[in-house]
């Protein structure tokens, strides 16, 4: 293993050089390649699916291709903990990139919708252990002190894959050839298998243990289809219902998981009140609070100010590059002064999130994009300490579940905040073609209903710096 955390006795920060210079330069790689891989397959395939359709059709189940790897995605990042611990971090790591390989080469070879719909939940499993199992390196190979500049280095390459994936994807589109934007993966997927076996020892596998987490799992997985299922025109079930339905599933496994003997994640996850379960609340209640940008910034971008699509889909990646510049800034930050950044963030997302309530529906457009902008730098802030403060409290009886924790919690919250969004602007009445008052309702209402979460995610991130 390269320059493992163990081997760093004065446990500093380090700096930005050092982490591309000799000693990190092949982990720092590893980490950021196995996070790109699945960070600009989201994008590439949002922007290849126009192209998918109209060659193989399928347009009525196109949603479901991104259901389906979302869902996969957090049933197997949450499963990450597990096969880490089963298997070893190398097994682990290229388990996960042979899943990912193989369901990018699926969609690459699909001849009708319905083999997509497979291959991407083949490649959402091993997207979801491939990410899971990239945070664990953090803690892995990386001193303590140094873990919080690493979060802003993931928030980095987030970033990256923001602005690249979709110009990726619409290179292969005016190519005329969808398919070599998944077949462009697998020389990627190698580099990274090699990678691997540079910068990570092997190791013996642990105990199988029992089958009881498989059932939780599933648990969370149905959670995550019937949330994600909100949306899809099931006339037949209200939305609330199915929102209803998944909370009450997710809640059933939460509560299995407090009580049981074989854990999947660490023991204070789920408690609110510890420095771990605090972070937590923290990571899903912003995920929730802010998932409305996400879905509906560039339609009312459009719809209400004129924006052009290419220009309304920077204006959203701006709120991921302003998050990247926020988390790279305070990176170096103390652990007492840490704790001040952990408590302003939320404060700027809720700012953000007020001002974006109020500027988005009638403009001034400026102010609008400045105010989803400071959304993404309130994120970023404090994201990176809060998740190095969750490694830290997990200890190293936990070290394999914690690296499902962060992107597990995140999915979960991004999913049902997307639901939440979208149950307003139904309610409202943002369907068929709204007159503009209607989308200026809806614009502000998207916002304003979502608060409160941020409200509960500055809690989390005051009990998680102890300032509660």
């Amino acid at each position: 293993m390269t320059a493992p955390a163990a081997e760093h006795p004065d446990d500093r920060i380090l700096s930005w050089p050092e982490l591309f210079g000799p000693t990190y330069r092949l982990a720092t790689f590893t980490l950021a390649l196995g996070i790109g891989l699945h960070a600009v397959n989201f994008f590439v395939f949002a922007t290849l699916a126009p192209a998918v359709v109209a060659e193989i059709g399928g347009l009525d189940r196109l949603s479901w291709a991104t259901t389906l790897y979302v869902v996969a995605t957090i049933v197997s990042t949450a499963a990450g903990g597990i096969v880490r611990a089963r298997f070893g971090v190398r097994r682990a790591l290229l388990i996960a990139i042979l899943g990912f390989a193989t369901g990018s080469a699926g969609v690459g070879l699909a001849p009708t919708m319905d083999w997509i719909l497979i291959a991407r939940t083949a490649q959402g499993l091993g997207s979801g252990l491939l990410m899971a199992n990239s945070f664990g390196l953090v803690r892995d190979l990386y001193p303590p002190k140094s873990w919080a500049r690493l979060f802003a280095a993931i928030s980095g390459v987030w970033g990256i894959a923001a602005l690249s994936g979709p110009l990726m994807g619409g290179i292969f589109v005016e190519l005329g050839n969808w398919r070599w934007g998944f077949f462009a993966m697998l020389p990627v997927c190698l580099i990274f298998h090699l990678l691997v076996h540079r910068t990570v020892k092997p190791s013996a596998p642990g105990d199988p243990g029992p089958l009881a987490p498989v059932v939780r799992l599933a648990l969370i997985g149905a959670a995550a289809l019937v949330i994600g299922a909100t949306g899809k025109g099931w006339d037949a079930v209200p939305e609330s219902v199915l929102a209803a339905t998944a909370a009450v599933l997710l809640l059933g496994a939460i509560t299995w998981e407090r009580r049981s003997s074989v854990p999947i994640f660490p023991r204070d996850m789920f408690r609110p009140a510890s420095e771990l379960g605090a972070g937590v609340a923290y990571i899903f209640f912003v995920s929730f609070g802010t998932a409305a940008t996400a879905i509906y910034g560039p339609y009312f971008l459009s719809a209400l100010h004129g924006v052009p699509p290419l220009v309304t889909g920077y204006v959203v990646t701006a709120q991921s590059l302003c998050w990247t510049l926020a988390a790279i800034l305070f990176s170096g930050l103390s652990v007492a002064r840490a704790r001040w950044v952990i408590a302003i963030g939320p404060v700027l997302i809720g700012l953000g999130s007020l001002a974006t309530a109020i500027f988005l529906p009638a403009g001034p457009l400026v102010l609008a994009i400045g105010a989803i902008m400071l959304l993404g730098f309130g994120i970023g802030a404090a994201w990176g300490h809060v998740g190095k403060r969750i490694f830290d409290a997990a200890g190293e009886a936990d070290r394999d579940r914690v690296t499902s924790v962060i992107p597990t919690t995140q999915s979960l919250g991004l999913a049902f905040g997307s639901a939440a969004a979208g149950i307003v602007a139904d309610r409202v009445g943002l369907a068929g073609t709204p007159p503009p008052e209607v989308m200026a309702e809806a614009a502000r209402w998207v916002y304003l209903a979502l608060l409160p979460a941020i409200g509960l995610a500055l809690l989390g991130a005051l009990r998680n710096a102890r300032w509660l």
